[in-house]
């Protein structure tokens, strides 16, 4: 029972925001979080930044925004975020789920990037090792040493959630293992575009502890 307790604690929340706002959320932000990340991304992604950039301004400069309040902006945000991807379904799904599997291994490389440049959607190690971008890429704006570093974190990573899968897997009989499991999994897809390093986290303690676990039964039995 005491599973459900997040999801009632979560339907509350939404309900207090919308008898304050008028418009039922989550986050204030999520809308546009939706225009101005996921949905520019996918565009950048499919015809390039500067179409994208077009279709952003074009979202906005809508009479439907536009002076606007704050249940009516939200509305029609959603509208057009909701009839975008239902015209893109295919490609956005594939685009949605692939971005946010990439920001599991992510070491940090996004966060530096957007730090000296706009993301675009086409950051980070997968996209090189796709063929997306070229190997000198990661030495772009003279981080040489920053990426070095970050390198051998990417790899950590791939390790860390090698162990992690075979601990869930050992344990699979376990209804509190899939319950994390589960919620870090969600966390995970519905990131998206915008999922990093840094959206992962708040559950790197939950996937390390699983880790350790999984390799301390590894060298145990070869001892």
């Amino acid at each position: 029972m005491w599973l459900f307790f997040p999801v009632i604690i979560l339907q509350l929340y939404l309900f207090h925001n919308e008898q304050k706002s008028g418009f039922k959320h989550f986050s204030s932000i999520e809308n546009y979080n939706l225009i101005n990340y996921n949905l520019y991304y996918f565009k950048s992604s499919k015809v390039g930044k500067v179409e994208a950039d077009k279709w952003h301004k074009n979202v906005y400069d809508n009479k439907n925004y536009i002076s606007k309040n704050f249940k009516e902006q939200n509305e029609y945000l959603k509208t057009v975020g909701i009839n975008e991807i239902k015209n893109n379904f295919l490609s956005y799904s594939f685009y949605h789920f692939k971005t946010a599997i990439r920001g599991v291994f992510d070491p940090g490389r996004f966060d530096i990037m957007t730090f000296f440049d706009k993301e675009d959607g086409k950051q980070g190690f997968l996209e090189i090792l796709n063929g997306n971008k070229s190997l000198k890429s990661i030495f772009k704006d003279k981080m040489i040493i920053i990426i070095l570093f970050i390198i051998p974190i990417f790899f950590i990573n791939i390790i860390k959630y090698f162990y992690f899968g075979k601990y869930i897997l050992k344990n699979k009989h376990s209804n509190l293992i899939w319950y994390l499991f589960l919620l870090l999994a969600y966390n995970i897809l519905v990131s998206g575009p915008v999922n990093s390093s840094r959206y992962m986290m708040p559950f790197q303690i939950i996937v390390i502890c699983f880790a350790i676990k999984e390799f301390q039964k590894k060298t145990t039995t070869h001892e």
